[in-house]
């Protein structure tokens, strides 16, 4: 099998990038490891079996960010949400607004982020501290009274990002692109450009290569060099409400509270969704000082099957209480995510080698602008032809 150009994992980058390649008239094929997620017995059979971050139901979506050059990137990608999902009859995007509850100044880890929405213009209405006006809004929530509350509105709110993806799919595949489901176990450079041998033991001739493989990035011979990027273990809390509860929450905000420093931090938060099983569940995520550094593959395929409750859900689950004091919960549960960190905390969009890219890192904010990112592997790719 030929192609021009190999896209290696079909998450949220890798989906966009070959969108956009495929729709500037180039021949693309994307080999993405299957959705499934992976088991204790799956690791034994395949060694190589990877699972990605993005398998989740919900992602925040804003133009204020952390700073302006990730908040240009977002704002042109959510300003073609809509026309994505026109195009491709996909539905992703819920523009539900935003809440952003912080300290004046900022939490000392994240900058003010006052400060960037002013700077680029984002609209929103302010409640300064100890003005709970707010909450005859969204009666449901609470936050603290120490904090200001800043509401951005549509269109901010949230995206689906396996719809998402399919959206990109469907959009790649009408203009010619090739999409495989299979694991990429190794990537030799040849006499044409590369050649690429997957764990179903597909053999693929690409004249040029991008890897867009996430956590994942650094194993499975993607790449002759390390990337400087690093793993971060992340924990989310999924509460279940009942589908009355869920209805009545449905056009709630998605939430940003840079909460004091603790045992969490920078906790987000999306309104109740729908999720494979048929449960609505509302979605908290968080930095927590029991995170960890992971740096062997077997390291990430464990953390991804490993049992979090134990350790994790008497940490988050007041939390996620305490933010809604009359919500009965039907259950909790938590789940493992990974956070791929670069040292300049913008993804690593780069020449690797001649003929070999890279488009990974999207340090915990990747899914909201990853269309913007897509044109930019594009672009440079096209720049270095």
């Amino acid at each position: 099998m030929k192609t021009d150009i190999l896209v290696i994992g079909n998450g949220m980058f890798g989906s966009a990038a070959t969108r956009h390649m495929a729709e500037r008239g180039h021949k693309v094929l994307c080999i993405g490891a299957p959705r499934v997620p992976a088991s204790e017995a799956d690791i034994q059979r395949q060694p190589s079996r990877v699972y990605s971050s993005h398998n989740d139901e919900a992602r925040l979506t804003r133009r204020q960010d952390r700073n302006i050059a990730w908040a240009e990137v977002t704002g042109r990608a959510i300003g073609n949400y809509r026309e994505l999902e026109r195009r491709s009859g996909v539905s992703f995007f819920h523009d539900v607004g935003c809440l952003i509850a912080a300290r004046p100044g900022g939490d000392g880890i994240s900058a003010d982020p006052l400060t960037v929405m002013n700077e680029i213009g984002v609209d929103y209405r302010l409640y300064d501290v100890g003005d709970r006006s707010w909450n005859k809004i969204w009666p449901d929530l609470s936050l603290p009274d120490t904090h200001f509350v800043a509401h951005e509105p549509a269109p901010a709110g949230y995206v689906r990002p396996k719809r998402l993806i399919h959206a990109q799919n469907v959009l790649a595949t009408n203009a010619g692109a090739q999409l495989i489901d299979d694991t990429v176990v190794e990537v030799a450079r040849a006499a044409s450009g590369f050649l690429v041998r997957t764990a179903g033991n597909v053999q693929v001739e690409a004249e040029r290569v991008v890897v867009a493989a996430g956590a994942f990035s650094n194993f499975n011979g993607l790449v002759p060099r390390t990337l400087d990027m690093t793993l971060k273990s992340e924990v989310i809390v999924l509460g279940e409400v009942t589908p009355a509860d869920a209805a009545r929450l449905a056009l709630y905000p998605t939430v940003k509270f840079m909460i004091d420093p603790g045992e969490l931090e920078s906790i987000y938060m999306v309104p109740p969704v729908r999720y494979n099983d048929g449960r609505f569940y509302i979605k908290m995520g968080a930095n927590t000082t029991r995170d960890v550094l992971l740096t062997r593959l077997e390291d990430v395929q464990q953390w991804f099957v490993t049992d979090t409750d134990p350790d994790f859900l008497s940490m988050f689950g007041p939390h996620l209480q305490a933010l809604w004091p009359d919500v009965d919960f039907v259950s909790m549960r938590t789940e493992p995510c990974v956070i791929t960190r670069t040292h300049t905390s913008l993804p690593l969009i780069e020449n690797v080698v001649d003929g070999l890219f890279v488009a990974a890192g999207g340090n915990g904010a990747g899914a909201k602008g990853s269309d913007a990112w897509g044109e930019r592997i594009a672009d440079m790719i096209e720049s270095q032809t």
